[in-house]
């Protein structure tokens, strides 16, 4: 599995497509079915309390695409901490597993495990 992370719209989905994957290839929710899981972040928001959930099914995943979340400042709304934190940490266990991992930032990936 590839987990690429970065901004809002930092490249990522261009980035993904670049490796052969089309827009038919694209899950942007647990209940569907593709090899580019898109936009892990919402899929947190929905429910925080079961981000590890999330997990296994993920890491039968091609491609893993989730925005970077923890950076710039922390939000006063408890929910939303709490979905930045149940985020990083899916993310962490993803990168963990990941056969590679890549950062994009400004359109330009760059590779952080490999």
């Amino acid at each position: 599995m590839i987990l690429v992370i970065g901004g809002h719209a930092s490249g990522k989905r261009a980035y993904v497509e670049q490796l052969g994957y089309g827009p038919a290839d694209f899950c942007c929710g647990p209940e569907e079915q593709g090899p580019v899981a898109y936009g892990i972040q919402d899929w947190v928001a929905k429910d925080p309390a079961g981000a590890m959930d999330l997990l296994p099914s993920l890491l039968e995943k091609q491609v893993v695409v989730c925005d970077e979340v923890g950076c710039g400042v922390v939000p006063v709304d408890p929910a939303a901490r709490l979905m930045r934190e149940q985020t990083g940490r899916l993310c962490q266990q993803l990168a963990k597993q990941a056969q590679k991992v890549v950062r994009l930032y400004c359109g330009i990936p760059t590779v952080i495990k490999e």
